[in-house]
């Protein structure tokens, strides 16, 4: 099986997530609350409340692919609202495994002249 990740969308639940749910019961709170398609070629990403695990679907031709991934010592980066999560691009998801948090933003300045 390949996947060329380029070719799909990411979307972000933000807040809490059941872990005990798997990708039928999330593929239901991506069409009720995400309002999304969980049959689109999309990865859909959740995180547990401790912000130690997390979870990811997608459909692949006859069936969800579900992966896991849970932190021994650390926490993700995980959005507070849908305004910062909805969707975000592949760079974004990797930025998030590897630890970084990809909704720190810095303000941009203006300076004026002295």
């Amino acid at each position: 099986m390949y996947m060329n990740l380029k070719e799909y969308s990411f979307y972000i639940r933000p807040g809490k997530t059941d872990m005990r749910k798997r990708s039928t019961s999330l593929a239901i709170l991506v069409q009720n609350e995400m309002n999304l398609n969980p049959y689109d070629k999309a990865v859909f990403l959740f995180c547990s409340g401790s912000h130690s695990i997390l979870r990811a679907i997608t459909w692949d031709r006859n069936g969800f692919i579900e992966t896991s991934k849970r932190l021994e010592q650390a926490t993700f980066a995980w959005p507070k609202d849908e305004e910062e999560a909805l969707r975000v691009d592949l760079r974004d998801v990797i930025n998030m495994l590897e630890g970084q948090n990809p909704w720190r933003h810095f303000n941009t300045l203006s300076p004026k002249k002295m």
